[in-house]
């Protein structure tokens, strides 16, 4: 949540330098990876994705800015959906292949700083397939295009939320575990909605919208 307040700053001082911005964030990224982060050889909750530390924040804030950066480029950005999607799997491959080699040759655990390239790729490249013209029909049907407003609609709410209502009591009846707890995290994540919606209302100097406290997007 801090780094919108740098985003805003960004957008206001530097809008035209981001990526001067992303290189500068890179270059702490690895600063800090490599002078300051104790746990190069852990792959675990301990590792540089782990959820016991910190270090994932700095280039996560990398990853946010590029998203704005291809927001503002997206005119100018050319979208060739065979190759995206190729490239789009050559990054999870390399991704996902570096850090399986580090789990099973663990000196080669403090080269995962590496796979930060090929997850801006993911990142890039899943945006740029997102952009086909094949789910812009889907994002033009509207049923489609309910079920996709309402899951980012509720986003911010399921992150909040979803180490709460995770259970392992269901695990006897998997798969049909994990579409029960994705409505059990939707739902939850819902009345969180809600209950923001109603918070800000109420701090508000205009009248009460009932309306507007059931609204997901």
């Amino acid at each position: 949540m801090a780094y919108y307040i740098i985003i805003y700053c960004v957008k206001k001082y530097a809008v035209t330098k981001i990526p001067l911005v992303l290189l500068m964030t890179a270059v702490v990224s690895v600063v800090v990876y490599i002078f300051f982060f104790p746990y190069k050889y852990e792959t675990s909750s301990r590792g540089m994705y782990g959820t016991l530390t910190l270090y994932r924040w700095i280039p996560y804030f990398g990853f946010m800015l590029l998203g704005s950066w291809m927001g503002i480029k997206r005119p100018s950005i050319r979208f060739r959906p065979v190759f995206d999607f190729v490239m789009l799997v050559l990054c999870l491959t390399v991704f996902y292949g570096i850090q399986m080699l580090a789990k099973k040759v663990p000196q080669y655990a403090p080269y995962q700083i590496v796979t930060l390239i090929p997850l801006a790729g993911i990142v890039y490249y899943l945006w740029k397939c997102c952009n086909a013209k094949v789910f812009e029909r889907l994002y033009d049907n509207r049923g489609c295009n309910a079920i996709i407003m309402t899951v980012s609609g509720l986003c911010l709410e399921s992150y909040l939320i979803q180490g709460r209502v995770f259970t392992t009591a269901m695990n006897g009846i998997f798969p049909f575990n994990i579409p029960i707890m994705v409505l059990m995290v939707l739902a939850v994540s819902y009345v969180c909605k809600c209950l923001a919606n109603l918070f800000i209302q109420t701090f508000s100097d205009k009248d009460y919208h009932w309306a507007d406290v059931l609204k997901v997007y």
